[in-house]
């Protein structure tokens, strides 16, 4: 293989290690902006590229160090934004998956995952929320699952989707809706299906519909 260039800061005997800081100068007073920061690994012809790895050292006797991602505020026009996106594929495999997994507690609780817009302002909304799958050409679209998992000596978690409470005006809507179809030989849309839970020793849960 060729030859790797390896960045170290300096250790300490007593107190922290050096950090290491790569940034780009101030962009100038007549409209410049300041310079691009680019982390990419080459281009491979017959093989795979390499993989970017970011992230903290183990700890032993401590915390762990976050991992933060953020974007700077802007004091005119909107605010840049962060895209994750997995690489695509044009030989006929899978795309490639983005997957997001808080960390286990060996003797305690996993952690959170807390995925939220931020307040809007003064005179503006909060922002959305949308999660779908992309649509097909041929074939099938993807699923949406939501769901708690499963709980060995200990109750599963529950599921719960509410609309927030609003001081003026209706209040908000919540819309369950199975889907259409245009098919041209009958086929019929998309079913809604609700079921209680089973229970191996006594009643099955109840199905409670009710107006407040």
């Amino acid at each position: 293989t060729g030859g790797k260039i390896e960045i170290t800061s300096g250790t300490s005997e007593k107190t922290s290690s050096g950090a290491i800081v790569i940034s780009t100068a101030g962009g100038g007073t007549t409209g410049g902006v300041t310079g691009l920061i680019a982390l990419s690994t080459g281009l491979a012809t017959a093989g795979a590229s390499g993989a970017v790895l970011i992230g903290s050292g183990e700890s032993t006797g401590g915390t762990a160090g976050g991992v933060s991602v953020t974007v700077g505020k802007a004091s005119s026009g909107e605010g840049g934004g962060v895209e994750i996106t997995a690489g695509d594929s044009v030989t006929g495999g899978s795309g490639g998956t983005v997957t997001v997994t808080t960390g286990k507690g060996t003797a305690t609780s996993s952690g959170d995952l807390v995925m939220k817009t931020a307040a809007g302002g003064t005179s503006g909304v909060s922002g959305l929320v949308s999660m779908s799958t992309g649509s097909t050409t041929i074939g099938n679209t993807g699923g949406i699952y939501i769901g708690s998992g499963q709980a060995v000596k200990g109750r599963s978690g529950k599921v719960s989707v509410t609309v927030g409470s609003g001081d003026s005006g209706s209040g908000g809507d919540m819309l369950l809706s199975a889907g259409a179809t245009s098919s041209a030989t009958g086929k019929t849309g998309g079913k809604i299906e609700i079921t209680s839970g089973t229970s191996e020793k006594t009643s099955s849960g109840a199905i409670v519909i009710s107006t407040a």
